[in-house]
């Protein structure tokens, strides 16, 4: 084999899958028909669990130096009243749940990160002709700048090739779903007179549009198309003008890009053979109102990368493989289903039917569990897993769902997030006052896996035990995530895969149970084992 994982695509998921892979060890080669990343803005959104995987793949300090970090949505009506208000304060997975990135940039540094891996080749300017996969590998025909054939050998194929995927034709997947009538016309501005810091909503029905910040000064403008507006049309200077006068203070502004799109809602049947995968845009196409396309694309990168190198460093069977799309398909498909529904109160279609929008969200500012769904940005699902590598829950409504990202207070008064401390493997995390006590009774019993990581958390109103097992990192919890956890006499043991979901999670307080979780994790890994 000339390399274990080749990589179709250097776009935001191909990128994250590379470099994911670089960290775990694996020989991968990414393939990209244009020579260099993207130049134009696309997405503008980067989430909380996005940004959580770029720590992973040991790239965030060096992303958010680029982010404009955490803001909110105003949503208004016509005649300018704010209605509704979303601003989410929380970092469960630590990070804002919402902040503004410009792709050029993002693609640009996380092509930079992959210099760090001898391991991992890069090859821009180069297209993938065809590819045959048998049950050894998939061989792919490469077709160089100056048109020479050239031949490789992988094990597998990560088809991150984007919304008019050739790999996903290849493998006989189709896209199920709808294409929407409604047409937008994006406007990116290189900056910006604007200097409302949140996203600002018009929920218009005569002309929907939305404002988004963006960092260092850049401004989108998004507005929706009437029937009958030809792309030419709306795409002049002139007209754009027009626009951007009718809705804020930047109708001098100089404009980077200016482009008519429709969205889509649609997903791939199929996402895999043996040994071919689609990720991103290739398995899934997701309405832009939600800001979720590009981060499900990464989410699929996070959840596919350590499941290939567990399959090729032999820790688990190919049977671990069929779990991706068992897992990534449904949470992929709420996150488009919540888009979907965004745009229904962005596009209302009468007076009417905007007027009950705005009603409903004026008086849910006067019911306090109405309004904190919206404002802290609750409606967002929650990304869970109810079948797949994750044992059956134990009635703590835990295992499935990913786990918080607390910043530990060390023993030395050091303060390090959780994820640093559990590296690329699999860990198991004690939560609660006695986290030291039920970690070390860990220790001596076979979980199933090579290579396990063991930390103890406490609540940051307990103080940690200075002569415990030294061996163990220990801190406190000293912003209280772990502590939303938490009831009264319980102590937590979760087991955490790589991508930070949780696998299993029990009660440790009788010793029993934490025997029966060994027993119960070896059998979990034995049914990844077989063909």
């Amino acid at each position: 084999m000339d390399f274990d994982v080749a990589i179709l695509g250097g776009g935001p998921t191909g990128l994250s899958l590379a470099n994911l892979l670089g960290v775990m060890g694996l020989r991968a080669v990414l393939i990209e028909r244009n020579e260099s990343t993207v130049q134009a803005p696309r997405a503008v959104s980067i989430d909380d669990e996005c940004l959580r995987t770029m720590q992973a793949l040991g790239a965030a300090q060096e992303v958010i130096a680029d982010v404009a970090l955490d803001y909110g949505a105003h949503y208004f009506t016509p005649k300018g009243v704010c209605f509704a208000k979303v601003e989410p304060t929380g970092q469960e997975f630590g990070y804002p749940r919402r902040s503004a990135f410009n792709q050029p940039i993002f693609e640009a540094t996380l092509r930079k990160a992959l210099a760090r891996f001898p391991h991992v080749t890069t090859l821009f300017g180069v297209n993938c002709e065809s590819f045959a996969e048998d049950a050894e590998g998939v061989t792919l025909r490469l077709i160089e700048a100056g048109g020479a054939p050239r031949d490789i050998r992988v094990r597998y194929l990560a088809a991150c090739d984007g919304a008019r995927s050739a790999t996903r034709r290849a493998i006989g997947a189709e896209l199920k779903g709808s294409t929407y009538r409604e047409r937008w016309l994006i406007v990116d501005l290189a900056e910006t007179n604007e200097r409302m810091r949140q996203t600002r909503v018009g929920c218009d029905p005569a002309r929907a549009y939305i404002c988004l910040p963006g960092p260092a000064g850049t401004r989108r403008y998004e507005f929706m198309l009437r029937d009958g507006e030809e792309d030419a049309a709306v795409e002049a200077p002139a007209f754009v003008r027009q626009l951007l006068a009718a809705s804020g203070p930047d109708a001098d502004a100089a404009v980077v890009r200016r482009q008519v799109y429709a969205f889509h809602a649609r997903m791939a049947d199929k996402w895999n053979t043996a040994r071919v995968f689609l990720a991103g845009d290739a398995a899934h196409l997701t309405p832009p109102f939600a800001g979720q396309g590009m981060n499900s694309g990464v989410r699929d990168a996070h959840n596919l990368a350590w499941k290939l190198a567990g399959v090729i460093r032999g820790e688990f069977g190919p049977a671990l493989l069929k779990t991706y799309q068992q897992e990534r398909a449904p949470h992929a498909w709420s996150l488009i289903q919540l888009a979907m529904n965004i745009g229904k109160v962005m596009m209302p279609t009468s007076k009417m039917q905007a007027f009950f929008v705005h009603s409903f969200f004026r008086l849910a500012r006067f019911v306090p569990p109405v309004h904190s769904y919206f404002a802290m940005m609750k409606y967002k699902p929650k990304p869970f897993y109810g079948e797949g590598f994750v044992l059956a829950d134990t009635g703590l409504g835990l295992t499935g769902r990913m786990a918080p990202q607390p910043t530990l207070e060390m023993l030395d008064r050091s303060r390090i997030m959780l994820d640093d401390l559990l590296g690329a493997d699999f860990a198991l995390v004690a939560y609660g006052d006695d986290a030291q006590k039920v970690i070390a009774q860990t220790q001596g019993l076979d979980f199933g896996f090579r290579n396990l990581k063991r930390v103890a958390v406490t609540p940051m109103r307990v103080n940690l035990v200075r002569d415990f097992t030294a061996t163990i990192p220990a801190g406190r919890d000293a912003n209280d995530i772990m502590g939303k956890l938490e009831k009264p006499g319980r102590e937590l043991l979760l087991l955490v895969r790589p991508d930070r979901y949780i696998a299993a999670a029990i009660d440790a307080r009788e010793a029993a149970a934490i025997a029966q979780l060994a027993g119960a994790t070896r059998a979990l890994v034995a049914s990844a084992q077989g063909a």
